[in-house]
C-alpha cells in the first residue's frame, strides 16, 4: 500500500512539472514572444508590480554593486592610516593634543619615515629650520615621532614641506597613480585636514602651457565642482594618491611626486630628472602644413632658450628646431607628452633620443642629470 502511494506520488510530481513547464511555453506565445525558450529561462522583469515601476531587473544573483558611497566611506577609513598630523609641540608635561585639530595634515611618502606636510602658510628659511625643535608629527596610532630633518623648495613644491621622523619605519605609503590612469570625469577625494574629505571629479586635464618645458610635468588638472579645498592631498576612490594641491592652489600631480618621492629614497633630497630642453607639442596644434602631426619640437618659450646652456640635452647636440620623436623608444604623440614620460625617470639614468633635424632622423643617447 506504501508502495503505491509513492508512486501515485512521483506521478504526479512529474505530470506537474510537465503541466508548469506547458502553461510557461502557451503564455510566452500568448503574449507574444518570439522566443520559443521557456519563461523561466529569460530575466525575471518586475516592472508592471507598482512601487517596483523603475524596471528592476533580476540578471545574475551573484554580481554585486557596491554603492559609491559605502565604496567611499571604505576608502576614508582606509586612508586614515597613511595620514598623520603635525602639531606644535607641548612644553608643559601636563598638556595634550587634540587628535582633531592638528596645524597641519601629512602624508606618508616613504615606509622610513619620510612624510609630506600640506603647510597652511608661506614659510621662511628661518621658520624651516624652527620645525625641527617646535614641531611633532602623530600617526593614526597616537604614536609621536620627533622631527629629524626638514626639506623644502617653494619654487619645486610650493608651500608643501618633507618632513623625516626620528625611528620611523613601516609607514602606510599609499600608491602614486600613473598619468595614463588620471582622466576627466573620475570621482576623486580630497582630504582636507582635522578629518574632513572632501567628494569631487575631475573636470579637466591639459597642458599648463603652449611652450613646455621638458622637466616640468605639463598636465594641469582642475575639478569639476566648486573650489578645491586648500590645501589637501587627492586621492582616487581606490585610495591611490592623484595630486596635492598647497593653500595657493598649486598642484603637484602624482608622476612629479613619484620622482621626489623616489629622489627621496635614493638621496634623502629632492631631485628631478633634467633634460633641458622647452617645447612645442606638435601633436596639440594645427594649421602649419610644413610641421608633422606629432612630436616635440625645440623652440624658446619666450623666457628660455629651445635648450638650455649647459644641460644634458645642449651637451648630447640638440638645437632649436629639432623634433624629438622618440624618448627612449616610446614615441612622442597625443598619448604620450615628453615631460610626462621624462618624469618616470631619475637623475643619472641614460636615455635614448631619436630626433628629426631638416628630414634627417638621429639617435643619440645621453645621461638626465638632476633639477
Amino acid at each position: 500500500m506504501k508502495n503505491n502511494n509513492l508512486i501515485t506520488i512521483l506521478v504526479a510530481t512529474v505530470f506537474g512539472l510537465l503541466a508548469g513547464a506547458a502553461g510557461a511555453l502557451f503564455s510566452g506565445f500568448y503574449l507574444g514572444v518570439n522566443d520559443s525558450s521557456l519563461a523561466f529561462s529569460r530575466e525575471l522583469n518586475l516592472s508592471g508590480y507598482g512601487a517596483l515601476s523603475s524596471n528592476l531587473v533580476i540578471r545574475d544573483p551573484k554580481k554585486v554593486v557596491v554603492n559609491q558611497d559605502v565604496k567611499t566611506d571604505e576608502t576614508i577609513r582606509d586612508l586614515r592610516a597613511s595620514l598623520l598630523g603635525v602639531f606644535v609641540k607641548k612644553t608643559d608635561k601636563n598638556a595634550y593634543y587634540e587628535l582633531a585639530n592638528p596645524f597641519s595634515q601629512a602624508l606618508a611618502a616613504t615606509s622610513d619615515g619620510w612624510v609630506m606636510a600640506a603647510w597652511p602658510k608661506n614659510f621662511q628659511k628661518t621658520d624651516i629650520e624652527k620645525i625641527i625643535t617646535d614641531f611633532v608629527v602623530i600617526d593614526s596610532s597616537r604614536k609621536t615621532y620627533k622631527i629629524d630633518k626638514v626639506l623644502a623648495d617653494q619654487e619645486k613644491i610650493g608651500a608643501f614641506i618633507f618632513l623625516h621622523l626620528q625611528n620611523a619605519s613601516g609607514l602606510n605609503v599609499r600608491r602614486l597613480i600613473p598619468d595614463a590612469e588620471i582622466n576627466t570625469g573620475q570621482s576623486v577625494l580630497l582630504s582636507a585636514g582635522r578629518g574632513s574629505f572632501f567628494l569631487n571629479a575631475l573636470s579637466s586635464k591639459k597642458a599648463s602651457e603652449t611652450v613646455l618645458s621638458s622637466d616640468i610635468y605639463s598636465q594641469e588638472l582642475s575639478l569639476a565642482y566648486g573650489e578645491e579645498a586648500r590645501p589637501s592631498f587627492v586621492f582616487n576612490l581606490s585610495g591611490d594618491i592623484i595630486a596635492a594641491v598647497d593653500w595657493q592652489g598649486k598642484w603637484l600631480v602624482s608622476p612629479a611626486l613619484d620622482s621626489y618621492w623616489r629622489s627621496l629614497l635614493k638621496t634623502a633630497s629632492l631631485r628631478g630628472p633634467y633634460l633641458g630642453v622647452n617645447y612645442l607639442d606638435l601633436s596639440a596644434i594645427t594649421g602649419d602644413d610644413n610641421l608633422p602631426a606629432k612630436g616635440a619640437r625645440l623652440q624658446s618659450n619666450g623666457s628660455g632658450s629651445a635648450v638650455l646652456k649647459n644641460s644634458p640635452a645642449e651637451k648630447a647636440g640638440l638645437k632649436s628646431g629639432d623634433i624629438i620623436t622618440r624618448f627612449n623608444g616610446v614615441e612622442i604623440n597625443t598619448s604620450n607628452n615628453l615631460s610626462v614620460l621624462l618624469a618616470a625617470y631619475s637623475p643619472g639614468d641614460s636615455v635614448d633620443i631619436t630626433y628629426s633635424r631638416n628630414g634627417v632622423s638621429t639617435d643619440i643617447e645621453l645621461e638626465l642629470s638632476s633639477y
